[in-house]
């Protein structure tokens, strides 16, 4: 019965004009981005520019699996992603940090300082998270980061980078939100019951005063971050503002494309996808501005 049901619909869809199963995948390697290079090199290349000789996660006991991962993310990803190596690491830090996987940080804190990215730029990179996702992890993965920067060598603490007071934390940091998002933020402070009032003035002080503002990244730079933490959460209202906050920070959407395709081994396609989905409908209405 099951034969009969796949020989039916076969038939119907070659009686459509459409593709049967057997025709799908030549049909599907001329329409390939992936042609034209020898995966499996260019991915043992880029790994060993990184990491030395240094075994691959899983090589030892699961050499099949660790040869899946290392094609897809030093072979495939690597050659697709249209953003540099350094924001590609920093991206890299944020959704190991927002997902706490603490072997993979280890690795990318070292992938970060391979591909020249600064001990300044890779701190600040984890620092940016911790409004979207809590002390506890943005410190889990702080000491991880400072083990290895005493194994290379780097002296410790890192040069301060902060840039408000107590005193002016919260004005500069809603000053900053108005500009960069617009008088929806003023809309959104006033309809907020008083007994909630102290959170929007925590996030204002907190997010966007005490971490936004801070030295080193550039603002395209700390979008892109809280473009990977909140896309790596799963939350649309935040993930779509941060969408728009990046492009009006300069970024192209191949950008913002390349910060989705970085985030794509981490994450999996059910959120990748649902990423480009909103980023997609961002660009659109932008165009139609």
């Amino acid at each position: 019965m099951k034969y009969k049901f796949w020989k039916i619909l076969m038939m119907g869809v070659a009686g459509a004009g459409l593709l049967t199963l057997t025709q799908l995948p030549a049909q599907a390697a001329e329409l390939s981005t992936l042609d034209g290079y020898d995966r499996a090199k260019v991915a043992e290349e880029n790994y060993k520019a990184m990491h030395g000789n240094a075994a691959f996660p899983l090589e030892d006991t699961d050499p099949e699996y660790a040869a899946i991962m290392k094609k897809y993310i030093y072979g495939d990803i690597a050659e697709q992603v249209k953003i540099t190596p350094v924001e590609r690491s920093l991206i890299k830090l944020a959704v190991l940090t927002t997902n706490q996987n603490e072997k993979l940080l280890a690795n990318a804190v070292e992938e970060a300082l391979a591909v020249k990215a600064t001990p300044l730029q890779i701190r600040e990179s984890i620092y940016h998270v911790t409004p979207y996702i809590g002390f506890a992890k943005t410190t889990t993965a702080i000491e991880i980061m400072d083990g290895v920067f005493k194994k290379h060598g780097i002296k410790l603490p890192l040069e301060k980078q902060g840039t408000t007071t107590d005193e002016n934390r919260f004005e500069r940091g809603l000053d900053f939100q108005v500009r960069t998002y617009g008088e929806s933020i003023t809309k959104m402070r006033a309809s907020v019951p008083a007994y909630q009032k102290h959170l929007q003035d925590d996030l204002s002080a907190f997010c966007f005063g005490d971490i936004y503002t801070r030295g080193t990244l550039n603002l395209k730079m700390r979008e892109m971050l809280t473009v990977a933490a909140i896309g790596t959460l799963g939350i649309e209202a935040q993930f779509r503002s941060h969408v728009n906050g990046t492009l009006v920070a300069g970024a192209t959407p191949e950008e913002v494309i390349g910060v989705i395709t970085s985030m794509n081994p981490y994450v999996g396609f059910p959120r990748t996808l649902w990423m480009m989905k909103i980023a997609n409908e961002c660009f659109a209405a932008r165009q139609e501005q």
